[in-house]
């Protein structure tokens, strides 16, 4: 999609300072005029000079949902192409890119955790391998993705999920159950691994998912990348099944390809409950460059 976004005359930005992440690394080169739509005036700018609209994001999207509808005039095509066409041909570059790179387990890893998962669940991802990819691939479908992207803080998964499940069980939703998942990796489930105490003590149905790799998979995967090998990114970590049954948790550890069985499982279950699935899971290489 990057090159698409490069070439178009107006790039309207919501929510996102255009940062590290959403810039490929400071790499992306828009040609066209910004519009950047954001509550928080500091982030206005901040990356990119432009129209800075200070603004809530849902509040911006509907006045401009209604300023485009008709009798405004008939929806333009890109060069030619419709927005349909555009959108299904630049997803395909992008899925034929992944495809090429040796990724298969860590794509069908991904599509067993979405398959899984009901429509309209909330999801709250830590900052894992996982993650990184949810941030890429995941479709919400009527729940919500929640990350801890912006302050890039481990720990943040498994307690957002135990507020976010008290909270849609105290106010009740519509259509949907107040059951949501963690995801996180071994390393980011130690800054809040007491939280068991808590979904226990309140039997607070939060499904946590634990993709446990043997330390910071991504820091070891920069550093391999850059120095040829990684310092200092194992970890000495309990058995994660045996420390949630202590706290009266029920845990099940599965191999990736059982993943979503065991997902389906937990979140039939009252309660809490924990799926660790042992397994290394690699990054994709940028997609906007070519293989």
């Amino acid at each position: 999609m990057t090159e698409l976004l490069e070439d178009a005359d107006v790039l309207i930005v919501i929510g996102s300072s255009l940062g590290e992440v959403t810039s490929n690394y400071f790499t992306f080169e828009p040609r066209g005029r910004i519009i950047q739509i954001d509550a928080e005036p500091r982030v206005l700018e901040s990356n990119r000079p432009g129209l800075g609209i200070r603004a809530d994001a849902g509040q911006a999207l509907d006045a401009l949902d209604a300023a485009l509808t008709e009798p405004h005039g008939e929806r333009a095509d890109w060069h030619g192409t419709s927005p349909e066409a555009l959108v299904k041909e630049s997803l395909a570059k992008v899925k034929a890119r992944l495809e090429s790179q040796d990724l298969g387990k860590e794509l069908q890893f991904m599509a067993d955790i979405r398959e899984a998962v009901p429509s309209a669940m909330q999801t709250f991802w830590d900052m894992t391998i996982s993650a990184y990819w949810a941030w890429s691939c995941w479709d919400a479908r009527e729940g919500q993705f929640h990350s801890a992207q912006g302050a890039g803080g481990l720990g943040f998964g498994f307690p957002a999920a135990i507020g976010g499940a008290v909270g849609l069980e105290t106010t009740g939703r519509p259509g949907g159950s107040a059951r949501v998942l963690a995801v996180s990796g071994d390393g980011s489930a130690m800054y809040s691994i007491s939280e068991l105490a808590t979904a226990k003590q309140h039997n607070v149905p939060v499904t946590w998912l634990i993709v446990d790799d043997g330390g910071y998979g991504i820091l070891r995967e920069y550093m391999v990348g850059a120095f040829g090998k990684a310092t200092a990114t194992e970890l000495a970590r309990p058995d994660f099944v045996k420390l949630a049954e202590a706290f009266g948790v029920p845990a099940v550890r599965v191999a990736p390809e059982d993943v979503g069985d065991a997902l389906r499982a937990g979140f039939a279950a009252d309660g809490p409950n924990v799926v660790v699935v042992e397994t290394l899971l690699k990054m994709f290489a940028p997609t906007h460059l070519e293989a």
